[in-house]
């Protein structure tokens, strides 16, 4: 059996894997034995969300003779056993191609709290198919680390298997199998319609016929418009080179399509080097002769410019007055470009110190006006776990599978102990045992909290997994503490059509509803009033950014002294007083309008109606809650 592993990278999407195994043309049939092409797009979100380079992990195992869709599942569970995935998460499909079969499994790389291990994956995964090829008595199939097999199996104290396989290796002796090219590099070639074992041939026959020359062997491959590069790996191997196609397709090695030794291409890379090459100079004199010709005319131009100087402007034409124009504003341009730049507030070590501490000063107060505006009440954030949408999804269903199935014991139990209840009290007067009518009584109110609190633990999961509640389930409590505040009258009179109308589905998803609509309502109420009451804190940090940002940016409508005193206490560092400077100006001129005027107006109509049209997605529940938990812990007597 061959087994082969690639990954999926994540930036590269899991498209092309999901295309060549879930429906691939070549195939006679295609059999999905697990997964999807939803899982394997759900997978590659995780790895983005992780950041993980690696997404899927792609293992195509193939055996040498038949072997059924059950034996192909095993040797895929075997495979998780060793690699250690959920076997629970992964796409198992059989190929049928023909008429033999062989088998893709799919992974995904992040394992919801760890990356997938990926340590020695090829020896690990050839011992599963030397192991499985002797379970099912086949012939074994050498491959390259069968030494390194024998020997860790011996020291895991299988001495048969280890034995067999090491027998295999002295009869075949070692002589390692090397591939030509990987199978995600067939696949892909395959995908852009490259034939890539017939193009290994066509180079096998121009090095045959190049005589070892490269530079033969490089015109054979300009007449199939390829071409061959140094690679661009940078440790011992950068030697390599590699072959590709003019539209950069990767080929392969030289040295492994060739089959000629490192050591061998490094003497003729050396002779070749060696070799004196004719320079071409007839690009560089071309290339020389347009910048000369460049140099010239624009030397013309400047000396026809230069010449219009001196000419009267009377006598000039209109052309002639606009080229000089444009010349003037070149000069201007020019002159400009040498002068020194205006600082930036990133960088303010270039400024003085007086001005550095002003500029820290101004960053503060600015700071400061802003986190007010844009303060945000804490109910206007999402609840909820941070999980993704399946997981979340399928939480919810094996939550509510199993829920309703502990919901439905209870209520059969309440049911049982109301019948032997009414029993007892039908043959009170006959036999007048008033500790059996207690005895029951209790069993039966203990039932009856029991119920009620699994109808509260599936309502707050619910409703926290939806994202309508901020605070988490708590856990079951079976059996239900006492409870000694409520009696059983009360239950009876208060809650029992409450709890009719949680056991029944539609009422029980109108009477949710309500309370959800309720509780937004009240949580718009409290956003908008929290909002309501900061209006004047927003109004006052709006006013502030206003005077900050005149003091930032002083108008040229100031007067010059004022602008200048300004000017100089901001040089030496003096926040305030250059911002009372500022301030006692304005206050002066009274007809001169603040421009935060008309931004307060706008901020204080926002502020107080921010959220008000929020949606329901992202609504708090509370009373829903409140409901439920008076129903667990108040409503029931033996709570």
């Amino acid at each position: 059996m061959i087994v082969q592993e690639s990954r999926i990278k994540t930036r590269s999407g899991h498209q092309a894997v999901s295309r060549h195994v879930l429906s691939g043309s070549k195939n006679e049939t295609i059999r999905i034995l697990s997964g999807s092409d939803y899982l394997l797009k759900d997978w590659m979100k995780e790895a983005k969300r992780e950041g993980i380079r690696y997404g899927l992990r792609h293992i195509a195992f193939n055996p040498s003779e038949p072997m059924s869709d059950e034996q192909l599942a095993h040797f895929a569970n075997q495979i998780c056993l060793e690699l250690g995935p959920d076997p629970d998460r992964m796409t198992l499909v059989i190929h049928q191609k023909d008429g033999s079969t062989h088998g893709h499994l799919l992974l995904p790389e992040w394992q919801e709290d760890h990356v997938l291990s990926s340590k020695f994956t090829w020896q690990r995964l050839e011992k599963i198919a030397r192991l499985e090829e002797l379970r099912l008595d086949h012939a074994l199939v050498p491959g390259r680390h069968d030494k390194a097999i024998a020997k860790a199996l011996r020291g895991a104290g299988n001495s048969e298997a280890a034995d067999k396989i090491a027998s295999m290796v002295s009869a075949n002796g070692f002589s390692p199998p090397v591939s030509v090219y990987t199978s995600q590099a067939q696949r892909m070639t395959e995908r852009q319609s490259f034939d890539l074992p017939a193009a290994r041939q066509e180079i096998m026959a121009f090095w045959q016929n190049s005589g070892n020359n490269l530079k033969t062997f490089r015109r054979f491959l300009k007449t199939k418009k390829w071409h061959m590069r140094p690679g661009d790996r940078t440790d011992r191997r950068r030697e390599a080179h590699v072959i590709e196609t003019d539209d950069g397709m990767l080929i392969g090695s030289f040295t492994r399509l060739t089959k000629v030794r490192m050591k061998d291409f490094r003497i003729l890379l050396e002779e070749e080097a060696s070799r004196p090459s004719p320079v071409d100079l007839r690009p560089v004199v071309k290339r020389l002769e347009r910048l000369e010709t460049r140099h010239r005319q624009r030397a013309d131009r400047r000396h026809v410019v230069k010449d219009l100087i001196w000419d009267p402007l009377a006598s000039l034409s209109a052309l002639d007055r606009q080229r000089l124009r444009e010349h003037g504003r070149k000069e201007v341009n020019a002159i400009q470009k040498r002068l020194p730049s205006i600082g930036s507030s990133r960088h303010p070590g270039q400024f003085s110190e007086g001005f550095q501490i002003y500029l820290k000063d101004w960053k503060q107060e600015m700071q400061a006006a802003r986190t007010v505006l844009n303060a945000r009440h804490p109910l206007e954030r999402r609840y909820g776990p941070e999980s993704p949408l399946d997981i979340q999804t399928d939480c919810i269903v094996r939550m509510m599978k199993e829920g309703w199935s502990r919901l439905k014991h209870a209520h059969q139990a309440v049911a049982r102990a109301r019948q032997d209840l009414n029993e007892l009290e039908a043959r009170k007067s006959l036999f007048s045992r008033k500790s059996r009518i207690s005895e029951a009584e209790e069993q039966y109110r203990q039932a009856l909290s029991q119920l009620a609190e699994i109808l509260r633990y599936l309502v707050q999961f619910i409703l926290y997994h939806l994202g309508l509640s901020s605070q988490s389930p708590d856990p079951i409590q079976i059996p239900v503490p006492t409870e000694r505040e409520a009696t059983w009258q009360d239950y009876l009179q208060d809650r029992r059509e409450l709890l009719q109308t949680l056991l029944n589905e539609r009422t029980r998803r109108v009477w949710i509803k309500d309370r959800c609509r309720e509780a937004e309502h009240k949580r718009a109420q409290v956003i908008a009033q929290w909002h309501a009451d900061r209006v004047l804190d927003c109004d006052q940090a709006q006013q502030t950014i206003a005077r900050l940002e005149q003091l930032a940016r002083l108008s040229w409508s100031l007067p010059e002294d004022i602008r200048f005193a300004v000017r100089d206490l901001k040089r030496q560092g003096q926040f305030q007083a250059a911002l009372r400077e500022l301030d006692r100006f304005y206050d002066r001129n009274t007809l001169v309008s603040s421009p935060s005027d008309h931004c307060a107006d706008v901020n204080r109509s926002d502020c107080a109606h921010h959220v008000v049209t929020q949606g329901n997605k992202k609504a708090e529940a509370v009373d829903c809650s409140e409901a439920v938990s008076k129903l667990s812990c108040q409503d029931v007597p033996s709570h």
